[in-house]
C-alpha cells in the first residue's frame, strides 16, 4: 500500500514537472513570436483599410470614446492633400456561432463606399461563411443606413442579420464621428 501511494506521489511530481516545462517552453516561444503576430496583424488590418478606401494616402485613428461598443476601431482616409475621403469602422457583432468582424468604409456624404469581411471563421463555411463573399458584401456599396435593397442569404440569415447589425453600428459610429466634427 506504501509502495502505491509512492508510484502516485511520484507520477504526480512528474506530470507537474512536466507541465511546468512545457509552459516555460511556450511562454519563451510566445515571447519571441507576439512581436511578430502584432506586426502581422497590423499589416493585415492596414491592407483591409487599403482595400476599403484605395485613394487614401494616410490613415488618422480616431478616439472610439463616443462611439457604439461593437466598433473596435475608427480611422479617416485622408488624400496626399489632407481632404476627408471617408471613414472606416471595424465592427463585431454575434453571428450563428460566434463573434462576426466587418469593415465598413462611409463616404462624406454617408453612403458606404465599401464593406468587407474581416471575420467569419466561427460561422458555418457553406451559408454564414458567404457574407465573406463578394456576392453579398458588395450589394452594400453606395447604400446609405437605410440599407434598403440588402437582401439577407438565405439559410444564414442570422449571420446575415448580424452582419446588417454591424453595418447599422458603422452608421452610427459614423454619425458620432459627424456630431463631434
Amino acid at each position: 500500500m506504501r509502495e502505491q501511494k509512492k508510484d502516485i506521489v511520484k507520477s504526480i511530481v512528474v506530470l507537474v514537472v512536466i507541465c511546468l516545462v512545457t509552459s516555460a517552453a511556450l511562454a519563451i516561444v510566445n515571447s519571441f513570436t507576439a512581436p511578430v503576430s502584432a506586426a502581422n496583424r497590423a499589416a493585415r488590418e492596414e491592407a483591409a483599410r487599403r482595400a476599403v478606401i484605395q485613394d487614401a494616402a494616410q490613415f488618422e485613428k480616431l478616439d472610439s470614446g463616443n462611439l457604439p461598443e461593437t466598433v473596435v476601431s475608427a480611422y479617416r482616409g485622408l488624400d496626399a492633400g489632407g481632404k476627408t475621403l471617408g471613414y472606416i469602422f471595424t465592427v463585431e457583432g454575434k453571428g450563428f456561432d460566434g463573434t462576426i468582424q466587418v469593415m465598413c468604409a462611409i463616404g462624406p456624404d454617408g453612403n458606404i463606399l465599401r464593406c468587407q469581411t474581416l471575420d467569419v471563421s466561427s460561422e458555418t463555411k457553406t451559408l454564414g461563411g458567404k457574407t465573406a463573399s463578394p456576392d453579398y458584401t458588395d450589394q452594400y456599396a453606395g447604400k446609405n443606413s437605410s440599407l434598403e435593397g440588402v437582401n439577407a442569404i438565405s439559410g444564414a440569415t442570422i449571420t446575415s442579420t448580424a452582419y446588417k447589425n454591424c453595418v447599422l453600428d458603422a452608421f452610427r459610429a459614423y454619425d458620432a464621428v459627424k456630431e463631434a466634427g
